[in-house]
């Protein structure tokens, strides 16, 4: 399998090119990006012969079976679309897109094409996000009431590599962390239909016209809603989802990737034996080096099982058609936001 590397920053940098070099059978073969100095210095760490400003260079070779988007969220539609009329094979970062209009293209051109596309939703693979998965279908909180989601970061506004989230029409933290709790919440709910999307956020305390913060509420078909807490500006780092059921409840903490099952209510025994739990698991993450990894851990299974889907002709892992309302919520809370008014989506998309 031959690969094709669109864009050089971080993402490229830390997490697809160390994975694609710990896949036997697969080469690197070019890499572009319109900072052919960011472009060159990848390719002479990872061994990659061939270096393009222009990615139509590098998507037009016949010696390129599939291609790795690690672009900025708004660019993401042009590129794929036109990697799949060149019959590239689209692995593509989260989110796919940042609107349904773009969602859509692009899945129409994979469609039109043949070709597969994954999408890069890393956070879904978290071992305390699938089990929860596994323990929602199980039945083992009966039926989802409701769904919180917080996801605290803190993002320097003066580094390098976020100028992309300052344009015009970005949705700010709902396009960047936004993007991974909103498809947490999608998965665990079972991608259930949206109905209805309400948002309230902003800047806060200054003049940067940028949505800082924000809080979405979700409404689904099955009557069940979901809240999401984002901020870049708290001054303590929470990555968690709470999940209420009709039987119990499940938490969350996705940044120490440990899973709580809640029944009626935890004794002061309950909780020592879940916080020395909690406690043995971080510190073996710690000693064994994948704790400090995070999120970065799960790109190898991501690209891996992408190969293994497109050489065997597999369904893939997480498929664009899975994504889209990940598109649909970041476009609705946005409008919402900005227009001040609940989004019903079969009325407006």
């Amino acid at each position: 399998m031959r690969a094709g590397i669109i864009g050089a920053g971080i993402q490229a940098r830390v997490s697809h090119l160390p994975a694609f070099s710990k896949i036997e059978g697969v080469e690197v073969t070019g890499i572009a990006d319109i900072n052919e100095e960011s472009a060159k210095l990848l390719a002479k760490k990872f061994n990659i012969p061939n270096v393009y400003t222009d990615y139509h260079d590098l998507i037009e070779k016949d010696s390129i079976d599939m291609v790795s988007i690690c672009t900025p969220h708004h660019l993401h539609k042009q590129m794929a679309v036109d990697c799949a009329s060149a019959g590239k094979h689209i692995l593509i970062e989260k989110p796919m897109a940042t609107t349904v209009k773009d969602a859509d293209e692009i899945l129409q051109a994979v469609k039109e094409n043949n070709v597969k596309l994954c999408v890069v939703q890393n956070y879904r693979l978290f071992p305390s996000i699938k089990e929860s998965k596994r323990r929602i279908n199980r039945g083992r909180i009966g039926e989802i009431i409701s769904m919180h989601g917080y996801g605290h970061v803190f993002q320097s506004f003066g580094s390098r590599s976020t100028p992309w989230i300052l344009r015009e029409g970005s949705a700010g933290i709902i396009e960047d962390f936004g993007a991974h709790l909103i498809d947490i919440i999608l998965y665990l709910n079972n991608f259930n239909r949206v109905k209805k999307v309400f948002a309230l956020g902003g800047n806060f305390g200054g003049n940067l016209d940028l949505i800082v913060h924000c809080q979405i509420m979700i409404e689904f078909e099955n009557r069940s809603v979901a809240t999401l807490d984002l901020s870049y500006l708290s001054g303590a780092k929470e990555i968690a989802v709470f999940v209420h059921g009709t039987g119990g409840q499940l938490h969350v903490d996705i940044r120490n990737d440990f899973l709580r099952e809640t029944h009626q209510y935890d004794t002061p025994l309950d909780d020592l034996s879940l916080t020395l739990a909690k406690m043995n698991k971080i510190m073996s993450g710690v000693i064994n080096g994948t704790y400090f990894i995070g999120p970065k851990l799960y790109h190898l299974e991501i690209i891996s099982s992408f190969i293994n889907s497109i050489e065997k002709n597999l369904k893939v892992l997480i498929p664009g058609e899975e994504c889209r309302n990940t598109a649909l919520i970041i476009e609705s809370a946005l409008k919402s936001i900005k227009e001040k008014r609940q989004i019903i989506v079969d009325a407006e998309f």
